[in-house]
C-alpha cells in the first residue's frame, strides 16, 4: 500500500433505539464502505459491486495527523475514506481552523474533480486512515455504464449538501448544547449505516478542541455542554465510546429529524426499498 506524505426527530429514531434500516442488500460480508453504504437499499448486481471494488485498488495510508490535501492545490484524483476518519478544514486569516466536515468510511472527497481543478479547502487523517486514489475517468465510467450507481452518487452529493445545511441551521437556531448533541447523533447513523456503530453507540475520535472547531464552539464551551448533557442523560461518553441512555430524549432535545441523513433509492416512494429501476 502507497503511503502519502505529510504536508501538514425523525421517525425512525423511535424505533429500534433510534438506528435506521439494517442492510437489505445481498452484498458480500467483506465489502468496502461504499459498497455496504449503496447497497443498504438497492440490490446491486455483481458487476456493479465489482466495480465498485476494482475502482478502489489504488490506495494509499495516510498517518494520523498527517494532511493530504492543501487549501488551494490542484484537485487530481477523488479520494474515497476506506478506513478511518478524516477532517476537511479551512485556516482563516487569524490562524484559527474551522472543520467544514468529518469525512468517515464510503464517504468520497472530491467526487465531482471534474469541475473542480483545486481545492477550496485542505484535509488530513483524524485517525490513521486509508484512501482509495480514484482518477477521474472512472467516475464518468460509472455514469457511462451503471445508471443506478450514477444515481447513488447522485444522492451522495445531495446528502453532502443535505449535512452542510444542517449544520448550517444548528450554527444559527440551536444552542451550544443542542449543537453538539445533534453532531454526534448524526455521526452514529452515518458510521451505522457503514457497519461501523450499533444500536447503543460509537467510538468518538474527536476531541473536545475538535468539536468546537466543527461547531464554531470554544473547548471551554464544549466541555460545559457535554457535562450539561450529561447529567441530564441525554448524552455519555465513556472510554470514548458515545452512547444515548434516553434516545427519544435526546432526539427530541436536538431538534433531530433523520431526513437529511436519507437513504438511497431508485424510486420515488421506495425510501429503504431494494427494488431497482425497471
Amino acid at each position: 500500500m502507497q503511503r502519502l506524505g505529510t504536508s501538514v426527530a425523525g421517525p425512525f429514531l423511535y424505533e429500534s433505539a433510534c438506528m435506521p434500516a439494517k442492510n437489505q442488500s445481498a452484498i458480500p460480508k467483506d465489502a468496502s464502505p461504499l459498497v455496504r453504504r449503496l447497497g443498504r437499499s438497492v440490490l446491486l448486481t455483481s458487476e456493479e459491486v465489482d466495480y465498485l471494488e476494482t475502482m478502489q485498488v489504488n490506495q494509499a495510508a495516510v498517518g494520523k495527523g498527517d494532511e493530504f490535501i492543501q487549501d488551494g492545490e490542484p484537485l487530481r484524483v477523488t479520494f474515497l475514506v476506506r478506513q478511518g476518519w478524516v477532517i476537511r478544514y479551512r485556516i482563516t486569516p487569524a490562524g484559527r481552523r474551522l472543520i467544514i466536515g468529518v469525512t468517515l468510511p464510503g464517504d468520497f472527497i472530491g467526487l465531482h474533480v471534474n469541475f473542480s481543478h483545486s481545492s477550496i479547502f485542505s484535509a488530513a487523517a483524524l485517525t490513521n486512515s486509508s484512501l482509495a486514489l480514484i482518477e477521474p475517468v472512472r467516475i464518468l465510467e460509472i455514469h457511462r455504464r451503471f445508471p443506478v450507481l450514477a444515481s447513488g452518487l447522485d444522492w451522495m452529493s445531495m446528502r453532502h449538501a443535505n449535512i452542510l445545511a444542517e449544520h448550517k441551521v444548528s450554527l444559527g437556531a440551536r444552542t451550544a448544547a443542542q449543537r453538539i448533541l445533534h453532531f454526534l447523533l448524526e455521526l452514529w447513523i452515518r458510521l451505522e449505516q457503514v457497519g461501523l456503530a450499533n444500536d447503543k453507540g460509537f467510538e468518538l475520535e474527536l476531541t473536545q478542541e475538535q468539536i468546537g472547531d466543527c461547531m464554531g464552539l470554544s473547548t471551554v464551551h464544549v466541555n460545559r455542554s457535554l457535562s450539561r448533557l450529561s447529567k441530564e442523560r441525554l448524552l455519555k461518553i465513556e472510554k470514548g465510546v458515545v452512547t444515548f441512555p434516553e434516545v427519544s430524549r435526546s432526539i427530541s432535545f436536538a431538534d433531530f429529524d433523520e431526513r437529511f441523513l436519507m437513504e438511497f433509492a431508485t424510486k420515488a416512494d421506495g425510501l429503504g426499498s431494494n427494488k431497482r429501476i425497471s
